[in-house]
């Protein structure tokens, strides 16, 4: 065929009725005799060489540094370019052209534009798509160009790759877009007229028409695309796109020319301008990108700047001692202005009262006010099992998606996202706030990213540096206050300790005289003095010994001993007095819970001052007057709960202070919750009071376990290995 045999000639010859290559298009028959076939020598071409060549270095360094499917697609079409030139270049000036040098001319031409298409679409990163990309289109439009190379009489082979390369290329466009709109029927359109010419060429002998067409639409096509998906007024994209367009349109041109005015002489620099364009556009592409990169790095370091900064002084005030309550309003703001996240709130262990809203950013006072009254109905077994079904990201963040966290009824944002791998619509994040020894304090829950695509460990590892020093805040504060009523405690029992010795031996004579006295003096008004005067010398010296118990230092003798038969010794020695005011009391000891690690004698004195202040607030409180005890098992310690209807403490912060009371003058002494924390303490364990919403009030006594498992773990143990040996005859 005389398209295939004049490949080496001009652009425009090419295009007319003899497709050869981008430049070449002869006007006449079988013979290589046009009067354009000499006019580029091969010194001229050698510029064009050059350049495409330094362009292929170009994308070769960019390759090393920068692993992009869509730099390594065009960098391997700026190679095919680059063989298509040096094939003309070897291509002889006259006579006749090997139709395998003309196939290698065609097909690089050909396969370089289907490079193009790939690298500017938005599947460059898919490997998948463009695959199938490739095998649908790309495949049977280089067997097509190649076949046109050789003297193939048979017009099958043109039809069905004419066939198979258009119609695999619309039906690839309608599924990839999916949704039809100008843009894709026009696209449709305009591939649908181009194969249906080619095809009927093919059909009646001729395959310059589908040449001509695929060649057209391989680089019309990118201009397109890059138009469309990587649009951005800069001369680099602006050249780049007007580049390819012209490039696309040099192929039907030259046909058309070819027809209209076969002898007119088109100077070959003409031909190729679109492909300097598009070189030239390439490369200053590049160059922008480097210079946006280099920008974007640089705000990306100073925004890192100012939130290491930000975050620098939030940590320096927490670790300091700052109130961490006061600072979680500053931390939420902190993270909403120099983070990707536009809502940022913290929440905190309230213990029954689920958990409680101590900071937000991004949230107006109604978003606020609703997400508190949630945070009620949560608690830090939510974050347990938050954490536990959520996706990880970093060290110590979890995303749910929008159905899995629908089960804890969050606060629903008003954003929708596009489908991607970082953040979708509706999805929940929260880094949790985790205690030395594995707990929950609270968490940070972050929604609303400005960029999905920013939602990576990266990004979120200085989040999680600062939730990590307010965890740490959190427990200093917690010990502190430990610390401050444990150092009280101590100076105070070295007071009273010798107080209580001193006045030990006056309120034993007060008390030994008065007891005569009252035996020598008769019933009467001076009788009932004296017996009053005694009575108060007994209570005298009861506080006294609760001093003395108080300061005293004693050596713990901790057994294993089951919980309920301890608390009914300590309910009956109440009962009477409970039962004549008609109060209530619920025992609800879980079933099989293990025996407790604790002194009895000291655990009932504990069970017994918890339960008389209890029978003191519920008589002061209204009706029902009702007393709750309940015990279960929780991370292999013992919790027990004594929960009562009455008003409630005055003053969580001071309830534990030794001679701190609210009972009338007479009623009590304000050791009881003192020396209760003390026992527990020795006991290795932990006390804890709240109020109970709407009246009532809860203490929390946690108590380790005692090792009975253990214990019957290491006995079978043992005596495995005493049947072990006994059978083996070591044992006799």
């Amino acid at each position: 065929m005389r398209a295939t045999k004049l490949l080496v000639i001009p652009a425009y010859q090419l295009v007319t009725k003899v497709t050869s290559d981008i430049l070449a298009v002869p006007p006449t028959s079988h013979s290589l005799a046009s009067p354009f076939s000499f006019n580029t020598s091969m010194l001229e071409k050698l510029p064009t060489v050059i350049t495409v060549a330094v362009l292929v270095v170009i994308f070769w360094s960019l390759k090393r540094h920068v692993r992009s499917a869509r730099l390594q697609f065009s960098m391997a079409a700026w190679v095919l370019i680059f063989i298509h030139f040096v094939v003309q270049m070897i291509e002889p000036a006259t006579g006749p052209v090997s139709p395998h040098l003309l196939a290698l001319d065609l097909g690089s031409l050909q396969a370089s534009s289907v490079a193009f298409i790939i690298s500017v679409s938005l599947i460059a990163e898919d490997r998948t798509k463009r695959t199938i990309l490739l095998l649908t289109i790309g495949a049977p439009a280089v067997l097509f160009d190649v076949l046109s190379c050789y003297d193939v009489h048979a017009r099958w082979p043109l039809v069905l790759t004419g066939t198979a390369c258009f119609a695999g290329g619309i039906a690839f466009f309608v599924y990839f877009h999916r949704k039809l709109n100008w843009y894709t029927l026009g696209m449709i359109s305009l591939a649908a007229v181009c194969g249906l010419w080619s095809i009927r060429a093919a059909w009646h002998g001729s395959s310059d028409e589908g040449v001509t067409a695929l060649l057209g639409l391989g680089f019309l096509l990118p201009g397109i695309f890059l138009w469309r998906n990587h649009w951005r007024p800069s001369a680099g994209v602006i050249t780049t796109v007007v580049g390819f367009i012209a490039w696309g349109a040099v192929f039907p041109v030259g046909m058309l020319l070819d027809h209209i005015a076969p002898k007119l002489i088109v100077p070959p620099e003409l031909w190729n301008a679109p492909k300097m364009f598009v070189a030239f556009g390439m490369i200053l592409a590049i160059v922008e990108d480097k210079s946006h990169s280099i920008e974007s790095l640089q705000r990306n370091e100073h925004a890192l700047n100012v939130q290491l900064e930000r975050f620098s002084g939030i940590t320096s005030r927490l670790l300091s001692g700052a109130p961490v309550d006061a600072l979680c309003n500053e931390i939420s703001a902190a993270i909403v202005e120099v983070s990707n996240f536009r809502i940022a709130a913290i929440h905190l262990d309230n213990g029954p009262n689920g958990l409680r809203l101590v900071g937000s950013g991004g949230l107006s006072e109604q978003q606020a006010e609703e997400l508190r009254i949630k945070a009620r109905k949560w608690s830090t077994e939510t974050i347990k099992d938050f954490c536990a079904r959520g996706r990880r990201i970093g060290q110590n963040s979890f995303v749910l998606s929008s159905e899995e966290a629908a089960k804890y009824d969050p606060l629903k944002s008003k954003r929708n996202y596009d489908p991607n791998s970082n953040w979708n619509t509706g999805d929940e994040l929260v880094i949790p706030l985790c205690s030395a020894r594995g707990g929950y304090l609270g968490c940070i829950a972050l929604d609303d990213p400005r960029d999905p695509a920013l939602v990576t460990a990266r990004e979120l590892s200085r989040i999680e540096l600062l939730a990590a020093d307010l965890a740490v805040a959190l427990e200093l504060k917690s010990l502190q206050t430990q610390l401050v009523r444990s150092e009280k405690l101590a100076a105070l029992g070295q007071l009273v300790a010798g107080v209580a010795h001193e006045l030990n031996n006056p309120l034993t004579a007060v008390m030994g005289y008065g007891e005569l006295l009252s035996e020598e003096v008769p019933s009467g008004a001076s009788r009932e003095r004296l017996d009053k005067l005694v009575n108060e010398g007994r209570r005298m010296k009861k506080i006294v010994e609760n001093l003395l118990r108080f300061s005293r230092r004693r050596t713990v003798d901790r057994q294993s001993a089951e919980l309920r038969p301890l608390v009914d010794d300590v309910l009956s020695l109440r009962e009477y007095y409970m039962r004549t005011r008609s109060i209530d009391v619920v025992v609800d000891i879980a079933p099989g819970l293990p025996p407790i690690a604790l002194d009895e004698d000291q655990f009932k004195q504990i069970l017994l001052n918890l339960l008389n202040n209890a029978i003191d607030a519920v008589e002061q409180g209204e009706e029902p007057r009702r007393i709750v005890l309940r015990a279960s098992e929780r991370a292999n310690r013992a919790v027990i709960d004594i929960e009562d209807t009455g008003p409630g403490f005055c003053d969580l912060n001071r309830a534990m202070d030794p001679f701190y009371t609210t009972k009338p003058v007479g009623k009590g002494t304000g050791l009881g919750l003192s020396i209760c924390y003390g026992i527990i303490k020795e006991h290795e364990g932990e006390i804890r009071l709240e109020n109970i919403a709407p009246r009532g009030a809860r203490v929390t006594v946690e108590l380790p376990l005692g090792d009975t498992r253990r214990s019957a773990s290491a006995l079978a143990t043992y005596q495995g290995l005493f049947q072990k040996y006994v059978h083996n005859g070591t044992v006799r």
